[in-house]
């Protein structure tokens, strides 16, 4: 087991640091069998597209992870690490909690996105990442900036492994997160569902990233 630090800046990113410490270690010999980020995420992207975009790159690398804390005082030990809100958010025993955007992340993940994890590529300038699982009967995922801008492509490929015609129509239903501040509720959006055209076996759609903190999920039936 290692456990290691990625909280300081841009720099820390595992599509670099892991393999570089994978290297290292077999240049001695050595064998990890798990790695454990003890921090990660700066205090600016602890917002849902940076809770998306570091669940897709952990998630990846096989790496778990543990959300940095940067709280102070009585806060450093109240609202989950800066997941939560409350009615009076200076009180150390107020009571009266709710969840801000990036929670919402976090529960989706964690509640929502079952099954099998399928191979994903994030985009070619490491700014922009998913995950995604097929279910029973429902593919989901989850896409997440690092605090970006900008206009992206999804494609999922190998439709037909699902069963699904190799062109066709399919329906996606997408959910959006978006943020208010940390101590501020901002709840899961559906934004309902649109039906995409797809043929060669690959369905894409475009991402129209205006916010650096909003994020999505998309689902679609199979």
């Amino acid at each position: 087991m290692l456990s290691t630090t990625q909280i300081t800046n841009s720099a820390d990113d595992l599509q670099t640091t892991q393999p570089i410490l994978v290297s290292m270690l077999e240049s001695y010999g050595l064998v990890v069998g798990e790695f454990i980020i003890d921090e990660y995420g700066t205090s600016g992207e602890q917002v849902p597209s940076g809770a998306a975009w570091w669940i897709s790159r952990l998630e990846r690398f096989n790496m778990y992870g543990l959300r940095g804390n940067w709280a102070s005082g009585a806060q450093l030990h109240d609202f989950l690490a800066g997941l939560l809100g409350k009615t009076n958010v200076n009180s150390a025993t107020g009571t009266g909690y709710f969840a801000n955007g990036e929670y919402n992340v976090y529960h989706y993940y964690a509640t929502t996105m079952t099954g099998y994890r399928v191979q994903t590529t994030g985009s070619t300038d490491r700014l922009m990442d998913c995950y995604a699982v097929v279910g029973s009967n429902t593919v989901r995922i989850l896409v997440g900036g690092r605090l970006t801008t900008g206009t992206y492509e999804l494609v999922i490929d190998s439709i037909s492994s699902l069963g699904l015609a190799t062109s066709g129509t399919i329906t996606v239903h997408t959910y959006q997160f978006a943020y208010a501040g940390v101590y501020t509720a901002s709840p899961m959006t559906d934004l309902g569902t649109v039906a995409h055209t797809y043929t060669g076996n690959t369905l894409s759609f475009p991402i129209y990233q205006t916010s650096t903190t909003t994020t999505w999920a998309f689902e679609f039936p199979f």
